[in-house]
This record gives structure tokens, C-alpha cells and sequence, in this order.
């Protein structure tokens, strides 16, 4: 590799790195939020990336020590409130969840994939997938599969989890 090349090639690892911790740095420089939804709304509008969010609601358990709501299995009507939709590709179960609910923050789905054909020696898994999907919002689901070489999946949300919103 050429020396104008190398030269070229720092700014750009530079600006990546960057963009990737910005979030984070965006979210400690923000003013204090009233609340733990706030923070995480404000906090994961600004992140790209699953990475990103993830740390975004990081920072704001940080942030509120003693503030974060605790989570507990959504109702049976609660649960009923939710509207999934998803697909498999590239050993990659992914979707959109809407949360209709008015009064809770959705933080985690736990969805069953039960393989097709029926009757094949395959192996029936339970996926915990971490979201935070505020009330009457959409969010989107992504959970690598553990490969045992199925091609086609049946799939149903089972229960969630989360908290009353504030």
C-alpha cells in the first residue's frame, strides 16, 4: 500500500470510529431528561444501529440509577396489543413490532420458531430479542438464529416484557 494511500485511509478510520461512538457522546452531553423514557426516546432517535441503541439505553441506566422502571410480563391484553411481522434470510429472523399499547414501553419479545417440515428431527427454539419500543410506536426485531440447517420456520410472539410507561 502506497504512502498517499495510507494518508488517505486515516481520516476515514478516524470519521468511522467517530460516528460509531457519537451517540454515546451525544446522550452524556445532553441536559438532564425528566424521566428514563425520555432519555432512552431522545437517546435511541439519535442512534443508527443496533449497537448504538443498545448502548444509548445503557447510558441512560446510567444516567438514572435509582429511575429505571422495573420489567414485568406484559398482560395477556397487553400482549394482545402488539403487531409483529418478520421473515427469515441469511440465518437472520427479522421484523417490525408495533406497540399499541398507551401505557407500556415494550423492552423485550420473546418469539417461538418451530421448523417446517413438522415431524423432522429439527429443534423448536425460544428467541429473547431486546427492544425498546415506547408506547404507540414502531420498532424494529433482529435475532441471529442458531444455524441447524432448517430453511423454513413457523414463528409466534409468545410473551414481552416491559414497564408502564410514564
Amino acid at each position: 500500500m502506497g504512502t498517499e494511500h495510507k494518508a488517505t485511509l486515516v481520516p476515514l478510520i478516524l470519521s468511522a470510529v467517530a460516528l460509531l461512538i457519537s451517540p454515546a457522546l451525544s446522550i452524556a452531553s445532553q441536559p438532564d431528561p425528566v424521566n428514563y423514557d425520555q432519555c432512552v426516546l431522545a437517546a435511541t432517535n439519535k442512534a443508527v444501529g443496533d449497537l448504538a441503541a443498545r448502548e444509548a439505553v445503557s447510558s441512560c441506566r446510567e444516567k438514572l440509577p435509582g429511575k429505571v422502571p422495573e420489567d414485568e410480563n406484559l398482560t395477556a391484553e397487553a400482549l394482545g396489543k402488539l403487531d409483529t411481522d418478520g421473515g427469515f434470510g441469511y440465518g437472520i429472523f427479522s421484523g417490525s413490532i408495533y406497540n399499541g399499547n398507551s401505557d407500556y414501553t415494550v423492552t423485550q419479545v420473546t418469539i417461538l420458531l418451530t421448523p417446517i417440515p413438522a415431524g423432522s428431527p429439527l429443534i423448536t427454539r425460544e428467541y429473547n430479542i431486546d427492544v425498546t419500543v415506547q408506547p404507540l410506536t414502531k420498532g424494529a426485531l433482529s435475532v441471529a438464529l442458531i444455524s441447524d440447517g432448517t430453511r423454513e420456520f413457523s414463528w409466534s410472539l409468545t410473551k414481552a416484557r416491559g414497564h408502564k410507561a410514564r
